[in-house]
Parts: C-alpha cells; sequence; structure tokens
C-alpha cells in the first residue's frame, strides 16, 4: 500500500507538472521584439494585493482589442500586456460585451477598461492612462444609397441613426442634440441592419470598420463612408475606486515605452498607415 500511495502521489505530481508546463506557454511571438504575456497566466510573484485584485476588462474591438484562438490580441492589447511585463505583472484580461464592461468597470471592483474613448461625459467616471490609440467617429451608408452629408445638422434630418449601446459615439450625438438615435448592441449588428436597409445611417468607428464587415461576413464595399465628424483619443480607463498608485505607475510605464520606441513599434505592426498619439 505505501508503493503504491507513493506511485500514485508521483503520478499526481506529474501530471501537473505537465498541466503548470502548458499553461505558461506563451502565445506565438508578434513580429516586433517586444513579447507578449498570454492572457490568462496568474500573477506573478511579489504582487501587492491592491494590484493583484485590478480587473482588465475589454471588448471584440478588432484591431484595436480582440481575441483569436483563444488569446487576446490587437493594439491595445499588445500595449497592456507591455506596460504589465514592465511592472513585474500577468494579468488576465476579460472580454465581454462592451456595455456589461463599462459598467462593471464603474460600479465593480478596481478595473481597467480597454481601450475608452475619452470625451467630456466620460471625464469624471474614470482614471485615464493614454493616449494609446485615435478614434475617428464617421457616419456610415449602404452602398448606393446616394445618401450625402456635410454636417451633423443634416444627419440630424435623417429618419434613424444606428450607434452602439454605450458606445462614446452615442454621448457626441447625444450631446449634439441628436433625436433620431436607435441603439443596438454591437457593431456587427448594426452593418447587418445597414445593409440589409433597415435604417439609412450607422454612427460607428472608421478604425475597426473593415473588421466589423469582415466579421458580419459581408464584402468590404458593402457599405460606405459618408462623413466623419470626430476625432478621439482612446485610453485605458482606470474606474475611480484603483488606488491613484497602481494608476500613476500605468502611466508612467507607458510613457517610458512612448520614449524607448517601444510603443511606436507596437503601433506600427497594428496601424502601419496611422500615426502613433504622443
Amino acid at each position: 500500500m505505501h508503493r503504491r500511495h507513493l506511485a500514485l502521489l508521483g503520478l499526481a505530481w506529474l501530471s501537473g507538472a505537465r498541466a503548470a508546463g502548458r499553461a505558461a506557454l506563451p502565445p506565438p511571438a508578434p513580429s516586433a521584439p517586444l513579447p507578449a504575456i498570454a492572457p490568462g497566466m496568474g500573477p506573478s510573484a511579489g504582487f501587492g494585493s491592491s494590484t493583484a485584485s485590478l480587473r482588465l476588462l475589454s471588448e471584440e474591438f478588432p484591431p484595436v482589442n480582440f481575441t483569436e484562438g483563444g488569446l487576446a490580441r490587437g493594439l491595445a492589447v499588445d500595449i497592456v500586456q507591455a506596460i504589465q511585463q514592465r511592472l513585474g505583472q500577468a494579468l488576465p484580461i476579460e472580454f465581454m460585451p462592451w456595455a456589461r464592461a463599462f459598467r462593471e468597470a464603474q460600479e465593480g471592483p478596481p478595473a481597467a477598461l480597454f481601450s475608452a474613448a475619452r470625451i467630456p461625459e466620460r471625464e469624471k467616471l474614470f482614471h485615464w492612462v493614454g493616449p494609446i490609440v485615435t478614434f475617428q467617429s464617421t457616419f456610415y451608408a449602404r452602398a448606393g444609397s446616394r445618401i450625402r452629408l456635410r454636417s451633423l445638422a443634416a444627419a440630424r434630418q435623417i429618419s434613424k441613426v444606428l450607434v452602439v449601446r454605450d458606445w462614446y459615439t452615442l454621448a457626441q450625438l447625444q450631446s449634439a442634440g441628436f433625436r433620431n438615435l436607435q441603439q443596438i448592441s454591437d457593431p456587427v449588428q448594426g452593418v447587418r441592419m445597414l445593409a440589409a436597409g433597415r435604417a439609412p445611417l450607422f454612427a460607428a468607428e472608421k478604425l475597426t470598420m473593415p473588421s466589423t464587415l469582415a466579421q458580419a461576413g459581408l464584402p468590404a464595399d458593402a457599405l460606405e463612408e459618408v462623413f466623419s465628424f470626430a476625432s478621439t483619443a482612446g485610453y485605458i480607463a482606470f474606474s475611480r475606486n484603483t488606488p491613484p498608485g497602481t494608476v500613476a505607475a500605468w502611466q508612467a510605464q507607458l510613457n517610458e515605452l512612448k520614449r524607448d520606441g517601444s510603443f511606436q513599434a507596437i503601433h506600427k505592426r497594428w496601424l502601419p498607415n496611422d500615426a502613433p498619439p504622443r
């Protein structure tokens, strides 16, 4: 019995070691020299309890932040992981619908939400670390619709404008006096409704539109850009109950990434035709 018990213990230890080895494997290395940290890895040794309790919240928003093959990817993901690596951290990233992430970042335990547009309507809701990306708010119509806009005033006369619930574009248009908005759950729903003729206009994000069309199974020319009405900086938004030292540490490391050129390398890998924010 004693030898059998030892053998069982040995098998259990070996199985656990193999599982741990698999969990520690990093995702495929990106083309830039900066390695990524695999999402889902546990905190490294030396974490303070306040840091270990920080949640990282994001949404499917390619190419800025998204999942592929069970791994977190994208411009913002690489930036977040680079900051974590320099801080000796490896917190997992939780992906969920934007409305839920936006709510939990305000009502739950300390959290960092990305990527979030920094607009006046949100300024007092979060602590801000960034900027990390530039968004372009744009009206889209179905290809061949003949809709032409040159101002927000003209867009207010359209019968219906689709906009994603709790997106920054919703706040922008509400502040501009729009009363013709129909809120939808996500961008894919928006492009499908537009392509099907169920709405004449969709207020969306130009940066992610090619990926949104691909996700919806629509050709790249299914929609046409009508009018871009705002340029907005994207940040990592920390909940108000996040310790100030945590927020300061993240901003300091982002500043260092920009100083040594690592940030620019990440940005160029994902958005080669866009200038990185300073």
